[in-house]
């Protein structure tokens, strides 16, 4: 029992600075992207461990050590005796690029925590939190009309939505196992539009503010099939299923005529045109995951998955927004040299590669008069530092791809994401016999 106390002590010790730094490099988050300016902003990556995100975010199959959030039945795969815990942050730098502009970006945030045990031989739980989307975008867009003249409209977004999860899994016989998530989707997103007239004084100008605050709850299920094929060959299959639901919160609309022009802070308020506060009702996709892995005992595994989302179905308010369903495959391989290995530590870590390619929710028109899918594709690699004594590893995980287009004078984003994590696994009741 004491050194299960010790291990709980450890482990939150962990999570309590890896939410000290979380909170600290939150503070440092540039832009995220223009176009978290749809939808409830930009979602999250969907895998969530760094191990996952090495392999191209493949996962919906996947299970061992790690918590796996993304297919809530493999926490049915947990040791009955073991107390896991994962948290990460990452780091991110993009270049956004049109036509004829580019600009640099910074990012650094907190990605996940979880921790997950056994109940029973049976019967597992997970909990954690995670951010679930975010918005940090300004854009100006300069228009002339001849009987107005020079007008300018400024869109600035802030804010996301975060969720705090528990999932349960059951082993259902020798092969099957059915686990379900529930998420506490919580949080704030403000979005300020303004009209400028910047060569009149006399035009006054629009300041339009909308608030949004979601405290809701959503829930997916998954589903999870593994066999052995012999030869220390094992194969499974998982598949996952989120529920549609109507995220519940409350938003305030404030609309003041402004005396200001684009090139400064200083503004006059010259009126309140609406100032109303209101509940109101986003609804949400259903989605399906589909995932398939081959292992080779703890060797190498290699695994595939596909995901799809009714985004065409999101409204607020019964007010679409113009988007469209999304797909997205991804493929990922692990090798292990020797887990045993005495003799080179670099033989006792874990490599990983993988690639993704997303056919995004967002569909816009360019320039060209042609409609632009707003899409992204990567390549991952990842390694996993196992530390002295333990099973517990330290996780990197580097992604470089690109997101949306330039053509049709749309926005393009390069980027680079290192995810750095920290995987601790321990056995509950059980002392060493040697240190």
């Amino acid at each position: 029992m004491s050194f299960m106390r010790t291990t709980f002590l450890k482990s939150i010790l962990i999570a309590t600075l890896f939410a000290w730094i979380g909170t600290d490099v939150m503070a440092q988050a540039d832009v995220d992207s223009p176009y978290s300016l749809f939808g409830v902003g930009q979602v999250r990556d969907k895998a969530m461990n760094v191990r996952q995100k090495g392999m191209g975010g493949t996962s919906y199959a996947m299970f061992g050590i790690g918590i796996n959030a993304e297919n809530p039945a493999s926490y049915a795969k947990i040791d009955s005796l073991a107390f896991l815990f994962d948290a990460g942050l990452y780091f991110k730098t993009s270049n956004f690029r049109t036509s004829s502009l580019s600009e640099q970006s910074a990012n650094a945030s907190f990605d996940h925590i979880a921790m997950a045990f056994g109940l029973t031989s049976w019967w597992k739980l997970a909990l954690g939190a995670q951010p679930y989307s975010t918005a940090g975008y300004t854009m100006v867009v300069n228009n002339n009309k001849p009987d107005v003249g020079n007008y300018a409209t400024r869109f600035k977004g802030t804010g996301g939505l975060n969720e705090a999860y528990i999932g349960t899994a059951f082993k259902l016989g020798k092969h099957f196992a059915l686990g379900a998530n529930a998420y506490y989707v919580f949080g704030n997103t403000k979005t300020e539009t303004t009209l400028y007239f910047p060569d009149s004084v006399y035009m006054i100008g629009t300041r339009r503010n909308l608030d949004l605050m979601v405290s809701s709850f959503m829930f997916d299920y998954g589903l999870l099939f593994d066999t052995s094929l012999g030869n220390d060959l094992s194969l499974s299959l998982g598949l996952t299923y989120t529920q549609p639901v109507a995220l519940r919160g409350k938003q305030t609309l404030f609309i003041r005529s402004i005396e200001t022009t684009q090139d400064t802070d200083i503004e006059y308020v010259i009126d309140t045109l609406v100032n109303v506060t209101s509940t109101t009702k986003t609804h949400m996709y259903q989605g399906f995951g589909f995932g398939v892995a081959l292992q080779k005992n703890d060797r190498w595994t290699l695994g595939a998955d596909f995901n799809w989302n009714q985004w065409s179905r999101f409204s607020r308010e019964g007010v679409t927004d113009a988007l469209q369903d999304s797909w997205s495959v991804s493929a990922g391989f692990e090798f292990t040299p020797s887990h045993s290995s005495i003799s080179s530590y670099f033989r006792k870590m874990s490599y990983r590669f993988g690639g993704f390619y997303e056919h995004g929710m967002i569909s816009l028109l360019g320039n060209d008069g042609k409609e632009h899918s707003i899409n992204k594709v990567g390549a991952t690699i990842g390694m996993s530092f196992p530390l002295p004594k333990s099973l517990s590893k330290m996780e990197l995980a580097l992604e470089v791809g690109q997101y949306g287009t330039r053509e049709g004078g749309l926005i393009q984003e390069q980027y680079a994401k290192l995810n750095v994590g920290v995987a601790v696994f321990e056995h509950w009741f059980m002392k060493r016999k040697y240190r």
